[in-house]
């Protein structure tokens, strides 16, 4: 049972009385002698930490009090761990340099593992145009992410973190029915888990950060794949596409580009495969091609896929 397992001591100790309810100081004294314990019963338990309400930051008293303490008690976790639950106002590009500056600030090794967003997700952000801008948001990190469930009674366990949805859901259902069907995000993630294979290429978020992309190529299949999502916003954003030439196309000519919409009809609407929007050709030249997104509603992402020769 403990193969693979990860050792998460305690959920959001820093939100005031609602996980904890004790000073700081206490939660650091039970850190400490926990860790001990699990390393001395399981040597080779991954211990995660401190799996905060709070993104990390050098400005963040909280963070940088447990931070402190784990270097002088030598009891850093072996995975760092936080939530990423404030709605629009966080990014993992922030949280990941906050980290780094925590890390260099105290003398820290970082971890022996990727942090973990093990909480990701308000839930109105738990859309399909979301998902495809968390899923860019965390590969960049290189950071594991487990959504978060903001369901209670039987819907925390039911709908798969709302994933899924069935019949009457969400009022007239029956918890124990079957019936269950994909929404929009589930398609997107669907998508990013079967189709974004292969290798994963360096990209950038806009810089206002309401627009991210994440993709790949794949040689053995002979495709290029780009996920591409905002954070709820309408508007029109640019994707541009650099040294096409590594990919082995011409510095310049027509890329003909395949794009399918990722609709979302809500937490408990049927969605069903993305629509094939059809293939468009972009003239490109010096290697780099430039095209439009129209994101004419909050909702909806997009995928773009091109032959690699």
């Amino acid at each position: 049972m403990i193969e693979g397992l990860v050792w998460d001591t305690w959920n959001e100790p820093d939100l005031g009385t609602v996980f904890w309810g004790r000073s700081q100081e206490q939660y650091l004294e039970m850190w400490g002698r926990t860790y001990a314990k699990v390393k001395e019963t399981f040597p080779g338990m991954i211990i995660s930490g401190p799996s905060s309400s709070s993104e990390p930051g050098t400005n963040n008293g909280w963070y940088t009090n447990f931070a402190s303490f784990v270097k002088s008690n030598g009891t850093e976790p072996d995975q760092w761990s936080w939530h990423m639950e404030t709605g629009g106002d966080s990014s993992m590009n922030r949280a990941s340099a906050g980290q780094q500056a925590v890390i260099t600030q105290y003398g820290l090794t970082g971890g022996s593992t990727p942090a973990n967003i093990n909480e990701y997700a308000v839930f109105d952000e738990q859309v399909a145009a979301n998902a495809a801008w968390w899923i860019a948001q965390l590969e960049r990190a290189n950071a594991y992410g487990l959504r978060g469930n903001w369901l209670s009674t039987t819907q925390l366990h039911d709908f798969m973190a709302n994933l899924l949805s069935k019949p009457g859901a969400p009022d007239q259902y029956s918890a124990t029915g079957t019936g269950y069907y994909p929404n929009g995000e589930w398609q997107v993630y669907k998508y990013y888990a079967t189709n974004m294979t292969g290798t994963r290429v360096a990209t950038d978020a806009s810089s206002d950060l309401a627009l991210d992309v994440y993709a790949t190529y794949d040689t053995e299949q002979n495709k290029a794949r780009i996920l591409v999502g905002t954070r709820q916003v309408t508007g029109t954003w640019y994707v541009q596409l650099n040294d096409l030439e590594s990919l082995g196309l011409p510095s310049s000519g027509t890329l003909n580009i395949l794009t399918h919409s990722f609709v979302d009809n809500g937490h408990y609407g049927q969605v069903g495969d993305p629509e094939d929007l059809g293939y468009y050709g972009h003239t490109y030249s010096g290697g780099s091609v430039t095209f439009p997104i129209y994101q004419n509603d909050k909702t909806t992402a997009y995928s773009f896929e091109f032959d690699l020769a």
